[in-house]
């Protein structure tokens, strides 16, 4: 490998694109690329990291740490790591300062926000939120993942209601008349809003946008085409001795009658030719059919050859003529309408968004692009290239100067995200770009793996492969080789390589495919599906070590499919979800309702009332829509009517109480509405719940109340019962769990949503439980084992409203092509040339993913792969190209293996039956979970946390000790205004949560101890605060505060002490003494340590 990847001259750009298959240890690489420029003296401050997933970032920036860690110091393998630099870039030893390093550890330590590493979204959003939002005076908002059906329902509500907008919408009713069926409205919206990035990047400037015909002669002789094949088939018929009707294609036949009819009928010319010009047309799904007009088998011989041969150049160009009709005098007028349509669409999103606040990674993404170029923000300029890049104003905006720029993942990189990286790359010193094109399987979200295939061009860069797999042992490397070697003439793969190591050299590898046909007749036999043979293996022991093994599926419902085999079973799993506790679907509607219940956002209650759990219809929203006002009032009032009830006011009492007769009225009309199929409850009943919760919501979880907020909202609405598996139980329990530790809602949400990435769904799982997820949740994972299910090529409805034809020029500067035609119109558009390449790029876009898709699943095994699949029979052997490989490479019929399994050893159970009777006890005890959930924990005299010491009081208590600790780490040595910063600091974190009084008294009380301890902030120390330490086995200490008197070579270790922790002072002692040995190991020079407890 080149010892001069990065040249030492700043002036000059060094651009790198490592090219790295899977498991090659790209995360290693670029750590050491990071580790690299602090040594060449970029600061740390200056170097971004982009990758793709949240779990990508937090790897790499361990790694980091770890690394420099391991260099700075002398610990652990820095020999080897430092070899690897020096073999990459060219380092000599006194290139690499030891005492250089030790200090920018401490610094990243210290400033550990200052580390720009995020995902791309975070990235993205960075910039939104510090140059965009602004802009628009939006200065705080919500990320979501993605709108809900009620967003789309409601802008297409604003379109029906403004007749402007509505006459521009008509031509969907015509087009669709489906009228009664909202959801296909909703659905058209929704893919016009998914197509935004497009309308952004392809602006006016493409061929499309002028080619509708302005007084442009129509070329309509295609009818001449027709009777020239009708009369070639009249000439066959009589070269054959049969009639017309016999030597044409059966769908033909009436419409050669009715022709035939047409040329009798009028003596008018130009009325007959219109006539047929519309016939030809009506029928022009049929004349685009796959197939002839005639029946081959009845047209073959040498008789019939010169004809025939006529006739087929006459269908190609009759084909072709009526495409070019249809595309002038129907497409492009359409394309038109569609977008302008769009348009609307997107302005009326726009507007939206900007006042709920709430926006999605991909709105963040899309409104970036499309106002950073804005000439009033000012900041895009021209550089003396010509090029586009980026103010110094904007990049202090972003966190300052970029000297080297990571990214990671750059497969999966859409368009709309290269040209605002473009912008950056442009000031950047070093830029290390990494991907693997095998591995690109996001292009339904945008993602364009052409932009890594054509890196190399569009940068300039320095291609670098890693072709070395760290990750799988020799059966898993070499099969794998076989398999995709010369897969696909348009897939590009390269043999990897395997570690040297002797345990390298072992692994298994095999296959087990069940043949079926696609489809059977009543009286026919199924065969069992391939899993079944899965299932027998695992329950017969060939995989024991479940926890370090994983199923992987194409999609979700194989997972389902496998998933109720494997619960049949009694088989332990673990169905693994990226996703927030918030997002699962028992806790969403509880959610929404507190939100209600905390910020009075009148959306959060439509959305309760809409979902699964309440089951409220069309009809229930608009009540409650129009009667809005008064329904917030009924909840959240308090009356003083007299018949009351118990706990709370009856909606019937409240309505016919109201005064005003037109209100009154409307409000009335809740008897016409009022049955609901959820919950054995009323509509008012709901809402008389509602209100009974609210009051509750106000002293929260008081554990002194007979009724608590936590129990009744889980008996208001039955939720165990509906949502009854064991997985829903666990993480209602989860989510009270989290609530009952707080006494105030708001505290709560602002708690939960600061934390929600961190509170992962819980799947019904054991310690030893076998992982199943989809290949897009693998991706970037590994297991000691991978089974591989797959079900066949998916043939379902993928039927869409619109197809499109969007199309790059080769450097990704201009858009060259951009039609969006209603699907119907698919056939004949691709009867012109330049689309037809456009659709055949698409299919082979999607073709690759799959093979992609297969790659990535192949190779998350690091000892052992089995592949089990569904082989479909067709006519040319069978239907999956995966299947067909596996034949070609083996020759076997269904089923191989070659080399022994090898696993992690664990403790496991001796036998099947072992397991068997195991998921019996877990079994009941998911039923008991169930039936009990309402006695043990929402009891009123058991309302705590089963074994442990928190209580609310404890909690309190902790959080200002907390508190006390967020306002010493901002007091360095500048007293006065360090003490400004901090007060500001406390009062907006901590203000709400303990309340402003006591915040105000505990400021009073450390503003005293800082003026008796005024020393500890003298201006000669130089000073670390929240001090992050790792000891010898990794585990993380913080240190309160350090001071170093460089002068007099001591370092002083504090510790604050508030009288608010749970821990004795021997307990602290201990614990800081431990702090000055994983210290004094850490730093070089002859240091002295001191250290104290500092009581507040």
């Amino acid at each position: 490998m080149n010892n001069d990847n990065i040249s030492t001259n700043s002036q000059k750009q060094n651009k790198i694109i490592l090219k790295a298959s899977a498991g090659t240890g790209k995360t290693y690489r670029l750590s050491l690329e990071y580790i690299a420029n602090l040594i060449k003296g970029v600061n740390y401050k200056n170097i971004v990291v982009m990758t793709f997933t949240k779990k990508a970032t937090a790897e790499i920036k361990d790694r980091i740490y770890d690394f420099l860690y391991q260099i700075a110091f002398e610990k652990y393998d820095w020999i080897g790591l430092e070899k690897s630099l020096k073999e990459l870039y060219g380092f000599s030893n006194d290139e690499i300062l030891k005492k250089n390093l030790q200090n920018i550890y401490f610094e990243m330590i210290k400033n550990k926000d200052e580390i720009r590493i995020y995902t791309i979204d975070g990235f993205t959003n960075r910039i939104f939120k510090n140059t965009i939002a602004p802009y628009f005076s939006v200065y705080n908002y919500e990320t979501i993942d993605t709108e809900e059906d009620k967003f789309y329902s409601d802008i297409l509500i604003k379109i029906i209601e403004n007749s402007y907008y509505f006459e521009k919408f008509k031509f969907i009713l015509d087009e669709e008349k489906d009228r009664k069926n909202i959801s296909t409205y909703v659905k058209i919206i929704k893919s016009l809003l998914d197509m935004q990035e497009k309308f952004l990047l392809a602006g006016d400037n493409y061929k499309e946008i002028n080619l509708i015909p302005k007084n442009k002669k129509i070329n309509i002789n295609f009818v001449e085409n027709m009777e020239n094949i009708f009369q070639n088939i009249k000439e066959i018929a009589e070269i054959k001795g049969k009639s017309s009707e016999e030597i044409l294609n059966e769908k033909f036949i009436d419409i050669f009658k009715k022709f035939e009819k047409l040329n009798q009928e009028s003596a008018d010319v130009s009325l007959n030719q219109n006539k047929k010009i519309e016939f030809i047309l009506e029928n022009k799904d049929t004349i685009f059919d796959k197939g002839n007009i005639w029946n081959g088998k009845k047209t073959g011989g040498k008789d019939a050859k010169e004809l025939l041969d006529e006739m087929k150049e006459e269908q190609e160009i009759l084909r072709e003529k009526i495409s070019s009709y249809l595309f002038e005098q129907e497409i492009l007028p359409t394309d038109k309408k569609i977008k302008d349509l769009a348009k609307i669409i997107f302005d009326i999103t726009e507007q939206m968004k900007l006042n709920t606040k709430r926006f999605t990674h991909t709105d963040i993404s899309t409104y970036t692009y499309k106002f950073i170029f804005n000439k009033e923000l000012g900041f895009v300029k021209t550089d003396k290239n010509n090029n586009n890049t980026v103010t110094n104003d904007f990049l202090e905006l972003i966190g300052g100067q970029i000297d080297t720029i990571m990214i990671d993942e750059f497969q999966d990189t859409s368009i709309l995200q290269w040209k605002i990286l473009q912008l950056l790359l442009s000031s950047a010193k070093n830029i290390i770009c990494v991907g693997d094109e095998k591995q690109s399987i996001y292009n339904w979200r945008g993602g364009e793996k052409e932009l890594f295939e054509n890196l190399e061009n569009l940068i300039d860069g320095n291609v670098q492969n890693l072709e070395k797999s760290y990750r799988s042992y020799k059966q898993i490397i070499e099969n794998v080789n076989k398999i995709f070697t010369n897969y696909n003439e348009n897939w590009k793969y390269t043999n990897s390589l395997y570690r040297d190591d002797e345990e390298y050299q072992n692994g298994y590898f095999g296959y087990y495919f069940q043949e079926r046909k696609s489809r059977y007749s009543n009286d026919e036999e199924k065969p069992e599906k391939a899993y079944e043979e899965m299932i027998r293996n695992l329950k017969n022991g060939k995989i024991q070590n479940f926890g370090k093994s994983c199923i992987i599926c194409r999609g979700n419902k194989e997972l389902a499919e496998i998933t109720a085999r494997l619960n049949e079973e009694k088989i332990p799993f673990t169905l693994e979800s990226n996703s927030s506790i918030l997002d699962y679907r028992a806790i969403k509607p509880l959610y929404k309702l507190i939100k209600f219940f905390v910020y009075h956002n009148f959306i959060y209650l439509l959305e309760f009332m809409r979902s699964d759990l309440i089951g409220c219809l069309n009809d229930h929203v608009k009540y409650l829509v129009e009667n809005k006002t008064f329904i917030e009032k009924y909840i959240t009032a308090d009356f003083n009517f007299s018949d009351n009830l118990k706990n709370g006011i009856r909606f019937e009492h409240f309505v016919e109480n109201f005064g005003n007769c037109k209100e009154k009225e409307n409000l009335m009309k809740y008897k016409n509405i009022d049955f609901l199929e959820r919950n054995s409850l009323s509509f008012s009943e709901t809402l008389e719940k509602i209100k009974e919760l609210y009051k509750l919501s106000v002293n929260l979880n008081d554990k002194y109340e007979k009724e608590n907020f936590s129990k009744k909202i889980i008996q208001s609405f039955d939720v165990t019962s509906f949502y009854s598996t064991n997985s829903d139980i666990k993480n209602i329990f989860q989510f009270f769990n989290i609530l009952k530790e707080f006494d105030n809602l708001y505290e709560f949400v602002v708690h939960i949503e600061d934390e929600k990435d961190k509170l992962r769904q819980i799947s019904s799982s054991d310690e030893n439980a076998i992982n199943l997820m989809t290949i897009h949740k693998s991706k970037g994972l590994e297991f000691d084992t991978i089974i591989y299910y797959r079900k066949g090529k998916n043939s379902g409805n993928n039927f869409k409203t619109f197809e499109t034809y969007f199309n790059y020029d080769n450097n990704f500067l201009n858009v060259t092509n951009f039609l969006i035609v209603f699907s119907k119109y698919a056939k004949n558009v691709k009867k012109i040339k330049e689309y037809e390449i456009i659709a055949e790029k698409n299919i082979q876009k999607e073709k690759m993913e799959e093979i992609n898709a297969d790659y990535v699943a192949l190779t998350r095994a690091k000892k052992n792969l089995l592949l089990y699949f569904e082989a479909y029979i067709t006519k040319n052997g069978y239907s999956d190209d995966l299947v067909n490989k596996l034949i070609d490479v083996y020759d076997e019929n269904s089923e191989f293996e070659i080399g022994k399994i090898t696993e992690t050893e664990r403790k496991i159970m001796e036998n099947s039956e072992n397991l068997s009777e195991n998921m019996e006890n877990i079994e009941l005890k998911k039923t008991k979970i169930s039936n009990e959930i309402l006695k043990t924990y929402f009891s009123d005299d058991k309302f705590k946390i089963k074994n442990s010491s928190i209580t609310l009081e404890k909690e309190f208590k902790r959080k200002k000790g907390l508190a006390m600790h967020y306002y010493f780490e901002h007091i360095l040595t500048d007293i006065e205004n360090d003490a400004k910063l901090a007060k500001s600091a406390l009062l907006s974190r901590y203000g709400n949560m303990l309340g402003k009084k006591i915040v105000e008294e505990l400021i009073v009380r450390m503003d005293k101890f800082i003026e008796s301890n005024n020393d500890i902030y003298d201006k000669k120390y130089k000073v670390y605060t929240e001090f992050e330490i790792y000891d010898s086995d990794g585990k993380k200490r913080i240190i309160d505060r350090i001071n170093i008197d460089e002068e007099n070579k001591k370092i002083y270790i504090y510790d604050y002490k508030t009288g608010f922790e749970p821990e004795t002072n021997e307990k602290y002692q201990e614990q800081i003494n431990e702090y000055r040995n994983i210290l004094s190991e850490k730093i070089s020079g002859n240091y002295q340590i001191f250290v104290k407890l500092l009581e507040v």
